[in-house]
């Protein structure tokens, strides 16, 4: 009786060892989307600055009479 108590228990800890392992991988995923993303968002700020830049240079330009 006592070993079919630890086999099952045995069976229940790999279950939730492959359970752990899977949500760990999954948030792995998660962490390096979102590191893309913001990569991405710093990329677009960067580009809005220079945007932003020329436009200041551009009206800068005008005089008002």
């Amino acid at each position: 009786m006592q070993i079919n108590q630890i086999a099952t228990a045995a069976e229940q800890q790999y279950a939730t060892t492959g359970d752990v392992t899977r949500n760990i991988l999954a948030t792995t995923e998660v962490i390096h989307q979102t590191a893309h993303g913001a990569d991405e968002t710093a990329d677009s700020a960067a580009q809005l600055a220079a945007q932003a830049q020329q436009l200041q240079e551009l009206v800068g330009r005008f005089r008002l009479q």
